[in-house]
């Protein structure tokens, strides 16, 4: 069998096992976000998680993950993964000689990208190589051409994937809404002022989720299980513990209505920016000195602090101005 002839063969198989498995993990997710944000969200959370557009794409460098720590797969998937990685070390050698620049372009999407649920005319798909470049799993926005509908989108790479990589790009769809639009881009604001706090606080929250969907005692199909990755932000989670779980109900409430202002206003604007440029810092230079955790550690003290000294009258007014803007609000206990 040729060598192009195979790959269309393992594509279509592997996408279709991909599907497939999305199609039974779906309900267990909704279940398992659910049980972790709270049931007032079911319809938030299940409108979002079903009407996620998918691609599915290949992706050399997860493939080199695989070949390059192969305890555990299995000889037929290892094999497998070496002969994608010769593919697509031969159409990397092909495109080299490409100068004409909108050819080169659809030659790469043909290659790279084996199915979308977008449409060609979203104005996302001119964006997919910019996408690709990061050859990795990714959250995104897809729109139609005149911008008026936009549609939550993950691109993810088939054949080595497992459920905690989906679980981590399905956060982000939960946590990230577009809410403007320029010439030149989408404005998609988050609620953590760093990329890297950003990083670090969906995948907590994920891995979070995830413990959620073991208690369900949910199936994970064998393409979501026959590989298991190593989850290099596990080793960051120290530095972002401590103020997840003092404000862990305000970060879910935040995240679910999107007002971001809710966790400024406990933490106090200018501790929290200056708590998640520590984080990136800390992250960026590969951990922290015993000093610099402690140091992080007061900073979430004093956010704690702020927050006990709100007062019950200051928070409830705060609360009716956030309603009264059409905020929905649920007190805490």
């Amino acid at each position: 069998m040729k060598t192009n002839k195979r790959i269309k063969s393992y594509n279509k198989k592997y996408v279709e096992q991909l599907e497939e498995a999305l199609r039974i993990v779906e309900p267990y997710l909704i279940e398992a976000f659910t049980n972790f944000y709270g049931e007032e969200y079911q319809s938030q959370i299940k409108y979002t998680i079903e009407n996620i557009k998918y691609t599915y794409f290949l992706s050399e460098s997860m493939f080199q993950v695989i070949k390059n720590r192969s305890c555990g797969v299995s000889h037929k998937d290892y094999h497998i993964v070496k002969y994608y990685i010769q593919y697509l070390r031969k159409i990397d050698f092909k495109f080299n000689g490409i100068e004409d620049l909108d050819k080169l372009e659809q030659k790469v999407l043909n290659a790279f990208i084996v199915k979308s649920s977008l449409d060609k005319n979203m104005w996302q798909y001119a964006h997919f190589l910019e996408l690709l470049e990061s050859d990795c799993p990714v959250y995104s926005v897809a729109s139609d051409a005149e911008e008026q509908n936009f549609y939550k989108s993950i691109l993810l790479p088939i054949f080595v994937i497992d459920l905690e990589i989906i679980i981590h790009e399905i956060n982000h769809a939960l946590m990230i809404d577009v809410i403007a639009t320029t010439k030149e881009k989408v404005i998609m604001p988050s609620l953590f002022t760093t990329e890297e706090c950003d990083e670090l606080f969906n995948d907590y929250i994920a891995h979070l989720v995830l413990e959620e969907y073991f208690k369900l005692k949910a199936p994970i199909p064998y393409p979501l299980r026959k590989f298991k990755f190593m989850n290099v932000y596990e080793n960051y989670f120290y530095l972002i513990e401590l103020f997840y779980y003092v404000f862990e109900e305000v970060i879910k409430r935040s995240i679910m209505t999107k007002n971001f202002n809710l966790l400024y206003e406990y933490a106090g604007k200018e501790n929290f920016d200056l708590f998640c440029n520590m984080v990136q810092k800390y992250y960026l230079q590969d951990g922290c000195s015993e000093d610099e955790f402690q140091d992080l550690l007061d900073l979430v003290q004093q956010m704690n602090e702020h927050a006990l000294a709100i007062t019950p009258i200051d928070y409830e007014s705060y609360l009716n101005e956030l309603e009264s803007m059409g905020v929905k609000v649920r007190r805490l206990k």
